[in-house]
């Protein structure tokens, strides 16, 4: 069951948060203007051992919340490490995203067709 939506809007990427998600980061939304974007790519998210938790919860096939990883700041949402896109961000509350997404290629294309300021 995903718990986070993804909309591509036309001057931002929202990020609908809901579910039990929801209760662990204590939000509803996270609205990324495309300009705060730095970096776009499909991953393999490799969940490091020396993450600090801040707010949300982490077992074998699910981690979702904020997260202190190399002293960044990483909003995760995801049960599958290998489908997910990951966003590099400058000058917004979090260092990096990384969300599950049922086609990261696809989601990364769209993103970057608004992200022109994004050499590739």
């Amino acid at each position: 069951m995903m718990t986070v939506q993804i909309e591509v809007g036309d001057t931002a990427l929202i990020v609908n948060i809901s579910g039990g998600t929801m209760f662990t980061t204590l939000r509803k939304r996270i609205e990324i203007p495309y300009n705060f974007i730095e970096e776009v790519q499909v991953g393999n998210f490799k969940f490091p051992l020396t993450a600090i938790k801040r707010t949300g919860i982490t077992t074998m096939g699910y981690k979702a919340g904020i997260f202190i990883i190399d002293k960044k700041k990483y909003f995760l949402s995801y049960h599958d490490a290998n489908k997910v896109a990951i966003l590099g961000l400058k000058e917004f509350e979090f260092d990096r995203i990384v969300i599950e997404n049922e086609d990261p290629e696809q989601l990364v294309k769209n993103i970057l067709m608004r992200c022109s300021h994004i050499n590739n």
